[in-house]
């Protein structure tokens, strides 16, 4: 008996001991986490409040742009002088050099082009609308007498898109001005077809008729667009005429059009492709384009003005009165005899 109540004393207390040094380890291991949990937030907000209000400013990178270095702080804050040009005015305010300012891509132009000229190109061949209104065109007044009814037999407008790159900002010729200029490229086949009659009015009128058929292609066209913003001058007097502002595009005279012309006369004895007639055409084509659109000249599209202006007019001035004396009437007459 004594043997197996040491056993059992032996054995309860082995179990309290164990249970306790179980009870010990546990919060020992619940201390140490909540301590570290405490160290790392209070890192964590050291941090934070030195990278707020203790980081050096200087050592912040700033936003580049391109011509920074030019622009002096006593530029920023002085006043702009009152005899400034305002081309040195925008391009000091935008960042642009005019002569190391490399040239730009025009992509996302020549997307949105692209989508007009597709459009236009489906709408064109619906019932055949272009071919109906360049018909109604040619047949109008300006047809020469010895040419008769002009009949179009073919059209194609193609399936590329012009390409405009090489961007850039130049100085004008004007003072104080600027103009952007823009290489553009147009490589395709655009066919335009026509079959009319050539009349011979001699000795009498209509006295023979020469059938000719002629097709015409244009193969590539490119060249340098100038587009420039035309402002009016300051008066300040209020002229006759309103000044209007418009927008100026010309071309530059080193253009490339590439024709391609193909021609049939005669009914029975037919002439093909006479190259007397091409070069005829082709050289008139290009002094239409170079009258219309090459610098000095240009096409204007007007800009609408945002004020108008309300002074009023001054009234006309009265007429003067007339200073001959009136005639004097019948009893007056009377009353000096």
């Amino acid at each position: 008996m004594d043997i197996e109540s040491d056993i059992k004393e032996l054995l309860q207390l082995y179990t309290s001991t164990d249970h306790s040094s179980c009870q010990y380890v546990r919060v020992l291991s619940f201390v140490e986490g909540f301590v570290l949990g405490q160290i790392s937030v209070l890192i964590i907000v050291a941090f934070a409040l030195r990278y707020l209000f203790m980081e050096d400013v200087k050592r912040v990178k700033k936003r580049y742009l391109p011509s920074r270095r030019a622009t002096t702080p006593s530029m920023r804050t002085n006043p702009v002088a009152a005899n400034t040009p305002p081309a040195s005015i925008i391009t000091s305010k935008t960042y642009y050099d005019l002569i190391h300012h490399p040239p730009e891509s025009t992509d996302w132009l020549n997307v949105l082009c692209a989508q007009a000229i597709y459009q236009y190109r489906d709408d064109a061949q619906i019932n055949d609308r272009l071919m109906l209104a360049i018909n109604d065109m040619l047949n109008g007044g300006l047809r020469p007498g010895f040419v008769g009814p002009i009949v179009v037999t073919e059209l194609n407008l193609g399936e590329a898109f012009p390409i405009l790159n090489n961007a850039r900002i130049r100085p004008s010729d004007e003072l104080g001005s600027m103009h952007a200029e823009i290489d553009f490229e147009y490589n395709d086949q655009v066919t335009l077809g026509i079959e009319t009659r050539v009349i011979l009015n001699w000795p009498r009128v209509a006295i023979a008729a020469l059938p000719v058929s002629l097709v015409l292609s244009v193969v590539r066209f490119s060249g340098t667009l100038t587009i420039e913003l035309i402002d009016p001058p300051r008066t300040s007097t209020k002229p006759d005429k309103p000044l209007e502002r418009y927008i100026a595009i010309s071309s530059h005279p080193d253009f490339v059009l590439d024709l391609q012309v193909q021609s049939l006369i005669g009914s029975k004895t037919k002439l093909e492709d006479i190259p007397k007639l091409t070069d005829l055409i082709q050289t008139k084509l290009r002094d239409i384009y170079i009258d219309k659109l090459v610098y000095p000249t240009f096409v204007k599209v007007k800009v609408p003005t945002m004020f108008q202006d309300r002074t009023k007019e001054e009234d006309p001035k009265p007429q003067e009165q007339d200073l001959a004396p009136p005639t004097p009437t019948t009893t007056e007459k009377d009353q000096t005899s």
